[in-house]
């Protein structure tokens, strides 16, 4: 029996040995008996609840979505441990692939990410990151892979990001099945050869985005969505600057659309909008709206100024849209001004269930609630003596009698 032994670094199985007796050098065909009996702890995560190591995932958005800004701070959470959109991070060594920026303004994309999480009192250890810039020197991943895999076999890396990957198709048609598929075919290869997570960044297809189901937002093939482990789409909100993040997953739980919003240099989490709402063509997109006063109101009394005060340092609104948001509210009763001066957001009705609602009794009904009631008082009663009850059934049938 053959024992696959976990590999120390990744907490992965090293890749299972080739059947001698394969043309192809493939692994043997192995009983179910001897697949329980082999110690195979689950590959170490990188981006818990997300990417596990040897696996592969598919970042895409829009043309000018930052999504290189979202990669490299991808890149930099993992090489320092760090939590990333609010998920947890194992910290582990990083190579950034770039294929698409020169290196001076992808330094100066770093440096302004390094800075920022600075600001956010984030400790950075930047020895786990590497960048390979290969902008001017892409080309068909097939060709590029036997490079790869001496460059970047037993180094040790948790994560690759390859940023953006249609710069290694060489002559394959995005929309053909069979041509990603031998792309996603060398992606795998990569996973396997090195142990790391292996992302790819990608582009959505041309027109509104909205319509679509989150994974057909991609552009070429189908393919691209459904060979990767995870999927992580970003599509634009109905709200400037902000997001929809759908993660769709083959090995962890699903995750429910969220949004981010874009705060230079990061794309930061935020409960503050629905992620159905996403951007139509031609819509007019509403910066502010009426839902950002109330939720600045929240359940405080605040005088005009402090409301207002405090609607343009968290929203970056001017007096006069303020102004007419209020008197939106206003006059739709969704707030009220309160005797000492101040306002406050109106409390909704309490809504009333139909179950406590009786409708309006007739004299019909009356009547046979009157006749009720001396059966009621017999089944009520408890009368030991049986003289007692026949008087009071002889009582009961004169009651019916009369009526």
């Amino acid at each position: 029996m053959s024992v696959i032994k976990p590999s120390k670094h990744l907490g992965q199985p090293v890749s299972i040995p080739a059947d001698p007796d394969s043309p192809n050098k493939l692994p043997p065909i192995i009983k179910a008996s001897e697949l329980l009996a082999t110690e195979m702890p689950l590959p170490r995560p990188v981006i818990h609840g997300v990417l596990s190591a040897g696996s592969t995932m598919v970042y895409g958005g829009a043309s000018k979505t930052n999504k290189t800004y979202a990669l490299m701070d991808m890149a930099v959470s993992v090489a320092s441990g760090q939590s990333w959109w609010g998920f947890r991070t194992e910290i582990g060594k990083v190579l950034y692939i770039d294929l698409e920026i020169q290196r001076e303004h992808f330094r100066s994309r770093l440096e302004d990410i390094k800075e920022g999480k600075d600001l956010l009192k984030h400790k950075l250890d930047l020895e786990n990151l590497h960048i390979w810039n290969l902008r001017g020197k892409a080309g068909d991943i097939s060709d590029l892979m036997p490079e790869l895999e001496m460059k970047l076999k037993g180094k040790g890396y948790s994560l690759i990001i390859i940023d953006p990957i249609y710069k290694l198709l060489g002559y394959r048609d995005e929309n053909s099945a069979g041509d990603i598929n031998s792309l996603m075919n060398d992606l795998d290869k990569l996973a396997v050869a090195t142990g790391a997570a292996i992302v790819v960044g990608h582009h959505f297809s041309k027109g509104g985005q909205a319509g679509k189901e989150s994974m057909d937002r991609i552009s070429g093939s189908g393919v691209f969505a459904r060979s990767p482990d995870a999927i992580m789409i970003i599509t634009k909100h109905e709200t400037e600057g902000v997001f929809t993040v759908d993660v769709t997953l083959r090995n962890h739980k699903p995750i429910a659309p969220f949004c981010v919003s874009w705060e230079y240099p990061f794309m930061m989490p935020t409960t503050k909008y629905d992620p159905r709402k996403l951007k139509v063509p031609g819509q007019r997109v509403e910066q502010f709206t009426t839902e950002m006063l109330l939720e600045t109101l929240g359940d405080e009394e605040l005088t005009n100024s402090e409301w207002k005060d405090r609607c343009i340092e968290d929203h970056k609104m001017k007096e006069r849209t303020f102004s007419v948001k209020k008197k939106i509210l206003e006059d739709s009763g969704k707030v009220k001004k309160l005797e000492n001066g101040k306002w406050k957001v109106t409390p909704e009705p309490k809504s009333i269930d139909v179950k406590d609602i009786k409708p309006p009794q007739s004299n019909q009904d009356k009547e046979v609630q009157q006749q009720q009631k001396p059966i009621a008082a017999l089944n009520q009663s408890k009368v030991s003596n049986p003289e007692k009850v026949v008087q009071q059934r002889q009582n009961t049938s004169a009651a019916f009698s009369e009526v």
